[in-house]
This record gives structure tokens, C-alpha cells and sequence, in this order.
């Protein structure tokens, strides 16, 4: 029998590494692309907890926030110094 899925325990995902899945979660997000929970868990082949985790997860180290209004993830603005 197998076992239960835990929260960190990593889903099957088509043969994608992590570190694929992030790169090319990234990659959108660095183009100005905002992006729903539901397109990164159709983008990267997880479940939406999964890619809610995974957002939040790049979060800590990118500067990405979830608009409260509209659920679109996107690349804080940030302006450059003069």
C-alpha cells in the first residue's frame, strides 16, 4: 500500500526537477508576467497547494507578493536608485 502524500513530500510531475519548475515559474514572473496559483499548477504539473507552496517558497528570496484583490502573483515593483 502506498504511503499518504505529506506537505513536503515532492509530487510526480512529468520528469521535471524542481529546480525546472521554478526556473521556468521565474522566468515568467522576471518578464513581467503576473500569474495565478491555478497557471503555475498547470504550468509546472503540481496540485494548486503545491504551486500556492512553491510561490510562496520563491516569495522568501524574490520579491513576488499575491495581490489580495485579484489572486495574480507578481514581481514587487521596485525603482531604481537615482
Amino acid at each position: 500500500m502506498p504511503e499518504p502524500e505529506s506537505e513536503t513530500s515532492e509530487p510526480e510531475t512529468n520528469g521535471q526537477a524542481t529546480i525546472e519548475r521554478v526556473a521556468k515559474l521565474t522566468w515568467a514572473l522576471a518578464h513581467g508576467e503576473g500569474i495565478r496559483v491555478k497557471d503555475v499548477a498547470a504550468m509546472t504539473g503540481l496540485s494548486r497547494q503545491h504551486a500556492y507552496h512553491l510561490l510562496c517558497k520563491i516569495s522568501r528570496v524574490i520579491p513576488i507578493y499575491d495581490d489580495p484583490k485579484t489572486h495574480v502573483w507578481q514581481v514587487l515593483a521596485m525603482q531604481e536608485a537615482e
